[in-house]
């Protein structure tokens, strides 16, 4: 597995990407992957897209989920069918850019995508630029057809998991729930918030005034909290002490068994962005593009890119939480919503920015 950086600080948008990588996994890493948790092994017809991918050796995806997981993915994916993975990871806007300027030159090098933003998946569907899945992990019992996909196009491959969390050097009796980061003793740039730079972070305030009280978000403002690009960043200054808590992080499991003084909780329901994954027309590997899309509806798959985040399959151990208990908003957040709200964010948390 080898990590290398094409370009640094293109941005701090997004959920939890902040530089623009290109992941390769073909240095000789191995993971032994059980048959059956590759899924359903198909027809005769599905047996030949397996071995035209393996002659094509490589697919490319684009995403912006978290490396880890995507590591992982990738080492599976390629012990179990000798094709290596190449991942583009970013932010949505900044993948929007980059896909947008290969389908105007016409060299593309996308294979499969993943975006959390749902009107911009729209508008590609309704444009052609992804085609239908065909994997037999779609049609499998065990993956709700309804639930995680759109117009058989479009499925869900993992939702990132965000919640509070807290310094237990800073906060040692911990929290309970959203409502005690209102609580005095954290006020004065003590509590870390993410800046609305996308849809799905615009949901996650959506969430905040659902789930917790209509006047959630106003309340919070009033706490002066700092302001932050993404759920990375908040996790590391919770790490380090810079925060005592924080509204919008992964799940901290992995960092509070290396012993660091933090800690999180799930509430009911729990907020998630769904990766909504698709495979491109025209991809330059077509077959290994629909062999990996149905790899990550897979057992195999979804221990990989599930970890810490919501699954789409039940019993997927390294998961969060299955998708389903993930809090679903009743609007499709729009550029314009975006727009809207980052003017309203800034007369709220206009001292904190």
């Amino acid at each position: 597995m080898r990590i290398s950086s094409l370009r640094r600080s293109l941005g701090v948008l997004g959920l939890a990407a902040l530089t623009f990588t290109a992941v390769a996994c073909g240095s000789g890493s191995t993971t032994e992957v059980a048959a059956e948790d590759l899924g359903p092994t198909g027809d005769a017809a599905w047996t030949e897209v397996i071995e035209a991918a393996k002659q094509e050796g490589s697919v490319t995806y684009f995403t912006g989920q978290a490396t880890d997981n995507l590591q992982s993915a990738a080492t599976s994916f390629e012990s179990a069918y000798g094709i290596t993975v190449d991942i583009v990871r970013d932010n949505d806007a900044n993948l929007q850019t980059k896909l947008a300027a290969e389908s105007e030159t016409g060299r593309k090098t996308a294979d499969v995508v993943a975006s959390a933003a749902r009107p911009w998946i729209d508008q590609q569907v309704a444009e052609g630029y992804f085609v239908p899945v065909t994997g037999p992990a779609f049609d499998a019992p065990e993956f709700d057809r309804d639930k995680f996909m759109i117009d058989d196009t479009i499925f869900t491959s993992s939702a990132a998991v965000l919640t509070y969390g807290w310094n237990t050097n800073r906060v040692p009796d911990g929290l309970s729930g959203y409502e005690d980061l209102l609580d005095p003793s954290l006020t004065g740039g003590k509590i870390g918030v993410v800046l609305p730079v996308s849809a799905a972070i615009v949901d996650f305030y959506d969430y905040l005034n659902d789930v917790v009280s209509p006047d959630f978000v106003e309340k919070l403002a009033a706490q002066q909290p700092r302001t932050y690009p993404g759920a990375q960043a908040m996790s590391q200054a919770l790490t380090s002490g810079e925060l005592a808590a924080a509204v919008y992080t992964v799940p901290l499991t992995t960092e509070k068994k290396a012993g660091a003084p933090v800690d999180s909780a799930l509430p009911t329901p729990v907020f998630g962005a769904a990766f909504h994954t698709g495979v491109v027309a025209d991809a330059p590997h077509p077959n290994a593009a629909q062999l990996f899309a149905n790899f990550l509806v897979t057992k195999a798959g979804q221990e990989a890119v599930a970890n810490r985040a919501g699954a789409v399959l039940s019993g997927v151990t390294s998961a969060a939480t299955p998708a389903e208990n993930i809090w679903v908003n009743n609007r499709v957040v729009t550029s314009e919503d975006v727009e809207a709200f980052r003017v309203e964010f800034a007369r709220l948390f206009g001292a904190s920015q």
